[in-house]
């Protein structure tokens, strides 16, 4: 019995994307407390860009000046290795493997425990949006990544990084895929969404969005449907089975460029034009909007509670009502939200990494 509840914690503990699982759909177990306090601050020795992740009990970020960081949930560091400066791709932790994507078109496999390398391949040019991580027969899994300028998946071995398929070109592809149901879902700059077999990495249809509907951002995967936002403002929903659009909202005055996190009933993501926006998830109708006077990052839920970035301020929304219930000044720039055991990571343009929850 204790070891069920000792695995139980550690999944629920477990961030292994930017936005969560391999569905991006940004949704945590636990919640947050409605006043979260500090409970620590870590100096990583260069800005962080990008989101951190956590699996294992360990959480993982990566600094501008190149170097991976794992710390514990104390937020003592473990170890440090050189990671490169040319990572501009959030990175993945999973299976105690960490999966960092550079711009020269590499992905290099660290052991989560020790930092030593495990593999390194080569999958194309410019690694822009997120590796991720799809289910094969017999247990298997793969890497999957995106090169950039023509929007080509390219899967290889999660166990040695051997080349396994390579999709077709689309168009050039600012975001991260979605994985969810044995399919990929990814958005590109010809203003429609791909979705892929993710056993072969074989195209089954392309969804159309119309004019003005790039797709830069994460594809988020949740109950058999893809949701997505564009360069126009609108956010889209897809039905995987159907292959065509359950519904559009508009709402939005400009690009939705972050990636949606998707709750039982409610869909949230951030515009440029500086509000968080909650959708009902059935039908894509306006519950509320938040005015965060900066552009938001992709927000993340855990419970009953919103959890987003804007500028270098932190928010704490409630679900229900977009109300706030708790904000903090960091810096000058923050990364989007983790949520791990309850706890909120947020990286900062000032090197931290500060971590809030409840003090024991």
């Amino acid at each position: 019995m204790r070891l069920v509840l000792a695995l139980i914690a550690a999944v629920a503990q477990d961030w292994p994307t930017y936005h969560g699982g391999f569905g991006l759909d940004g949704v945590a177990d636990a919640a947050p407390p409605d006043r979260p306090a500090l409970l620590w601050r870590f100096k990583a020795g260069g800005a962080i860009d990008l989101p951190p992740v956590a699996e294992g009990g360990r959480v993982f970020v990566l600094s501008a000046s190149g170097t991976l960081h794992a710390l514990g949930l104390d937020g003592r560091e473990l170890w440090s290795k050189p990671a490169g400066k040319d990572v501009k791709a959030p990175i993945v932790a999973t299976a105690g493997r960490v999966i960092v994507g550079s711009e020269d078109g590499r992905l290099k496999a660290y052991d989560a425990a020790t930092g030593d390398v495990a593999w390194t391949a080569k999958v194309g040019d410019t690694l822009q949006g997120s590796p991720n991580v799809v289910e094969l027969a017999e247990g298997r899994r793969a890497i999957i990544a995106v090169s950039q300028s023509d929007g080509a998946i390219h899967a290889v071995d999660f166990a040695t990084g051997g080349p396994l398929w390579k999709s077709a070109p689309v168009d050039r592809c600012d975001g991260s895929p979605g994985v969810g149901g044995g399919r990929i879902a990814m958005g590109s700059c010809a203003s429609a969404l791909h979705l892929y077999d993710a056993l072969k990495g074989e195209k089954t249809a392309d969804v159309a969005f119309g004019d003005d509907s790039q797709v830069a951002g994460g594809v988020a995967i949740a109950g058999g449907v893809a949701f997505a936002g564009t360069r126009g403002g609108k956010v889209v929903a897809v039905d995987l089975a159907k292959k065509a659009v359950a519904w559009t909202n508009a709402d939005s005055k400009k690009e939705v460029f972050t990636t949606p996190a998707v709750a039982a009933k409610t869909v949230v993501v951030g515009s440029d034009d500086g509000h968080v926006y909650a959708l009902a998830r059935d039908t894509g109708a306006k519950r509320w909007a938040f005015d965060a006077k900066d552009s938001p990052t992709s927000p993340v839920v855990g419970g009953n509670r919103v959890v987003v970035t804007a500028g270098g301020t932190v928010f704490l929304l409630d679900l229900d009502t977009g109300a706030k219930l708790w904000s903090e000044d960091v810096s000058d720039l923050l990364t989007s939200p983790a949520l791990v055991g309850g706890r909120i990571l947020v990286g900062a343009d000032d090197g931290t990494l500060s971590c809030w929850g409840s003090k024991p």
